[in-house]
Order: structure tokens, then C-alpha cells, then sequence
């Protein structure tokens, strides 16, 4: 049949109450689906985070700091995001861990993030282990702070703000949104098969079928017989 199908809201409304069952179903079990991935088979990531500040040289610091001693030190922010993000810096931090860990591993493990109009720079591990977050971001802090001192030892001060503790709780899967997401996918999926199912079956089902495929009116209609045997 190449006619064109009117679809109206009345006969969406009702294919979707006729299949509300398959549509539930469905869903109900991406969302399963999603919470058993979240729970058993996506390992849990770590994160550790340690901040430190970059400031004038204490042997140059006064009580009388300028306002452009302070906008200088918040421009070198960016400068020292990039020494932490360097080779020279994990290697640094491989050379303290002495683990099983690569060099590329340390570097994809951290985050450099400066703090926008501040002197401050947070730098984040992320590990399956909390225990081994701790000891790359340690490592990579006090890395950070001796290969800064030697590769721009004109710079700022640099000492650690807040230091990192063991993390307690994962960052990720977030449980949650896995499973919200589970019920998006799962809704959209069992709409979609069922309109997609509906509309590629062809066969006459009811009156208004008739007059809407063949064109033909409908002269009468013989109802349904029950037998009954004696």
C-alpha cells in the first residue's frame, strides 16, 4: 500500500494505550539494565584534589602588596598550569610513585584546572583505587613544585594551599543519571518499536480499516458467534 497515512492524535493516543504494556516493559528494562551496569560491571573512579596558591617570593614579600603584583602572579597562574601538565612534571611523580603506573597513565590520571581571577591552581587525580588517587596527586604536587623551581626559578612562590585526603566516595558512575538516562533510552526505544511495528503491519483489522485501505464502504458487519457444544 503507497497511500499516504494520516496520523492523528486520537490514533496515536490509542496505539500507545493498546501497547502501554510492551512500552512499560521496555523501559523497565533499560532502566535494569542501566542500574546493573552502574552497580557490578562499571568500576568505580576516584578522585583526589590538592590546591596551590602561587605568590610573590618571600624574600621579596612585604606587607604593601601592589595591585599589580597581584594581577602579575594571577597571569603566571596559567604558566604554571602548563609546567604542571608537563612531561617533565610526571615524570617527576613516576620517579617518586616507583609503581606499576606508565608515564601516560599520570598524565591522563591529572587535571589541571586554574581558579579564574585568583592565584590558585587545583590539581585532581582520578584512579580506580583511592588509595593510589592519593599518592599520584601527592606525588604529582610536590613534583609540580621542585620542577617549577628549576625550570622558572624567577616565578612566584609556590606552596601547597589544601592538601589532598583520601577520597571516600566514587565521582563516577553517577548511579543516578545512568539510570535516568536507562529510562530515556528504554522510552524512546519502545515508543519507536511500537509505531515502527504498527505501521508496518498491513493487515485489515477493523472497519475503519477497510475504508481507509480499499476505499469501500461498509454494508454491515457479522458479529462474532460462540459455539456451543451440548
Amino acid at each position: 500500500m503507497d497511500e499516504e497515512m494520516d496520523i492523528s492524535l486520537k490514533e496515536i493516543f490509542i496505539i500507545l494505550k493498546e501497547r502501554l504494556w510492551l512500552i512499560v516493559s521496555i523501559t523497565v528494562v533499560a532502566i535494569i539494565i542501566a542500574g546493573i551496569m552502574s552497580c557490578y560491571v562499571i568500576k568505580p573512579t576516584y578522585e583526589a584534589k590538592s590546591s596551590v596558591i602561587v605568590g610573590k617570593p618571600q624574600s621579596t614579600a612585604s606587607e604593601s602588596t601592589q595591585y599589580n603584583d597581584v594581577k602579575m602572579y594571577q597571569d603566571l597562574v596559567e604558566t604554571y598550569s602548563k609546567i604542571a601538565q608537563s612531561e617533565l612534571v610526571a615524570q617527576g611523580a613516576l620517579d617518586k610513585l616507583k609503581g606499576n603506573l606508565t608515564l601516560n597513565q599520570i598524565k591522563d590520571s591529572i587535571t589541571i584546572t586554574p581558579q579564574t581571577g585568583t592565584q590558585i591552581l587545583i590539581i585532581s587525580a582520578k584512579s580506580k583505587s583511592p588509595e593510589e588517587a592519593l599518592k599520584v596527586i601527592n606525588a604529582i604536587s610536590t613534583s609540580f613544585i621542585e620542577s617549577s623551581k628549576k625550570v622558572y626559578p624567577t616565578g612566584g612562590d609556590i606552596q601547597v594551599m589544601d592538601k589532598a585526603s583520601m577520597p571516600t566516595n566514587p565521582i563516577s558512575p553517577n548511579k543516578a543519571r545512568n539510570m535516568a538516562t536507562g529510562f530515556l533510552i528504554g522510552l524512546i526505544i519502545s515508543v519507536g518499536f511500537v509505531f515502527i511495528r504498527e505501521y508496518s503491519d498491513n493487515t485489515i483489522k477493523t472497519e475503519s480499516d477497510v475504508e481507509k485501505y480499499i476505499g469501500l464502504p461498509i454494508l454491515g458487519v457479522i458479529p462474532k458467534m460462540t459455539a456451543y457444544i451440548k
